[in-house]
């Protein structure tokens, strides 16, 4: 007789992490903003409630606002006395890590129920060459182009993000209602709610999410819940991309048996380092920002020189949906998860749709850019950022090739039941361990699952490997 216990305890297992995940509380952020895009200002004066009950913390906030004050206000109208941890383990210097005080003389760490925090930053505007261009572009940059102004949550944290240490659990995603005013903008956009054309407005969402923003003087469009801003598309191209979005988001949602949640957002928006060296997307769930001008630009998106890549791209950042929201990293192995296998998905999805032709040519593509790799370590050792060699090299070309590798090995039908047993936990903690042993639990054949572990997650031959395994 064939035995359901196992099934049925990791049924039960994985049904109490989702309940246990459903059933957390999310931090609240109600307050003002005021922000200028001439200027290069953003003032705050925000409330935080329904915090976790931690004293093992540390507050994120932005290295350029400037406090004005933290305060207690279930207990006092004074403010708190707080300090900086220096040892908090941040990937980038973004921030700077506060952490609370209930009284002066008290050294322990405090965390009220109901914070008040005031702030001010300013920030360099560079609308182009003449201003000036700044050395480098990145994701966790509060950068204001002239027009416009973005940040995101993940990583710059223009608003305060806690950290529970002990639990390595950062709170970007939070419900918020938030009364905005830029005099000198035309439409502003938080991620969560749709885009107003505005000066001023009340945004709110009662789901948590990252509170990315971005504000300026730009067009908005929309299309079966599928917002465009600042795209400056032909109108025949805007309605191209709402069909190959919708054709994307249905491909994942099936594969994964989970469908999307809130409505996908595409912006474009201008570099303020030199767009001809500088240019990339990223994820906020549900909007991705692009962050190019040019050939690399939304404007551009269908051009035949550049239409395959951009749409693989465009791949990658709804398949971070999966891998990146419902799944984060806990290390940096980790990030080479969350990154690796956004990249994979994107690829598989190419093939599927785009047909196969596309995907061998992209993919010989990326593997002659791996011979710039050297100096890494196999997934079983990578501790640092050192073991990868070249970040984005092991990250979006040598993590995805070797999964393309495995899934050819194992067939894409054992692929996506490994794909779909690491999304139903929802960790908040991916690194290796996280890997091993979803692939273990799923894949049930032992003398594979040796096979596998050796040849791609311990072995220091593993791209050669994954290299004859795809015929290259």
């Amino acid at each position: 007789m064939l035995s359901i216990k196992p099934v049925i305890t990791l049924i039960t297992t994985i049904s109490t992490l989702l309940t246990a995940k459903a059933q957390e509380a999310s931090p609240i952020i109600k307050g003002n903003v005021d922000i200028s895009v001439k200027k290069g200002t953003v003032s705050c004066d925000l409330v935080l409630s329904n915090l976790p009950q931690t004293k093992d913390y540390v507050i994120r906030l932005n290295s350029g606002m400037n406090i004005h004050y933290f305060k207690d206000l279930n207990r006092s109208i004074n403010a708190l006395y707080y300090d900086i941890d220096t040892r908090d383990s941040i990937q980038t210097d973004e921030t700077k890590a506060y952490y609370l005080h209930e009284t002066r003389n008290s050294s322990a760490r405090y965390l009220p129920g109901k914070l008040e925090v005031k702030y001010l930053g300013m920030y360099p505007v560079i609308a182009d060459s003449t201003s000036g261009y700044m050395g480098g572009e990145w994701r966790g940059n509060i950068a204001f182009n002239g027009y416009s102004v973005r940040a995101d949550g993940l990583q710059s944290n223009w608003y305060p993000v806690l950290y529970d240490i002990g639990k390595r659990k950062r709170y970007e995603n939070v419900k918020y209602d938030l009364t905005i005013t830029c005099d000198d903008c035309t439409a502003l956009f938080v991620n969560g709610s749709v885009p107003v054309k505005a000066k001023s407005a009340n945004l709110v969402s009662d789901v948590p999410h990252e509170m990315s923003i971005f504000c300026g003087r730009f067009e908005t469009t929309e299309s079966g819940g599928i917002w465009l801003l600042n795209s400056g598309m032909k109108k025949e191209y805007q309605q191209k991309l709402f069909e190959i979005a919708n054709t994307y988001q249905a491909y994942y949602s099936k594969k994964f048996e989970l469908p999307f949640k809130g409505n996908l957002t595409f912006l474009q928006t201008t570099p303020v380092a030199n767009p001809n060296e500088w240019a990339f997307a990223f994820y906020s769930n549900p909007t991705t920002f692009n962050v190019a001008s040019g050939q690399y630009g939304l404007p551009s998106f269908f051009d035949s020189a550049n239409s395959e890549k951009n749409k693989q791209t465009m791949a990658h950042e709804l398949a971070h949906y999966y891998f990146g929201t419902l799944l984060k990293p806990g290390d940096e192995f980790g990030m080479s998860m969350e990154e690796g296998f956004a990249e994979y998905l994107s690829y598989n999805l190419t093939r599927n749709i785009d047909g196969d032709a596309t995907y061998q040519k992209l993919l010989k593509s990326k593997i002659e850019r791996l011979g710039k790799l050297h100096n890494y370590k196999p997934f079983s050792l990578v501790k640092t950022e050192a073991d990868y060699g070249n970040r984005e090299y092991y990250l979006y070309y040598y993590t995805p090739v070797l999964l393309l590798a495995i899934q050819k090995e194992i067939g894409e039908q054992s692929m996506w039941k490994w794909l779909k047993a690491m999304v139903a936990t929802r960790s908040e903690n991916m690194d290796y361990r996280f890997l091993l042993d979803t692939f273990n639990r799923t894949i049930t054949d032992p003398v594979l699952r040796e096979k596998i572990t050796n040849k791609y997650f311990v072995s220091e031959n593993a791209l050669q490997n994954a290299k004859d395994e795809l015929g290259e």
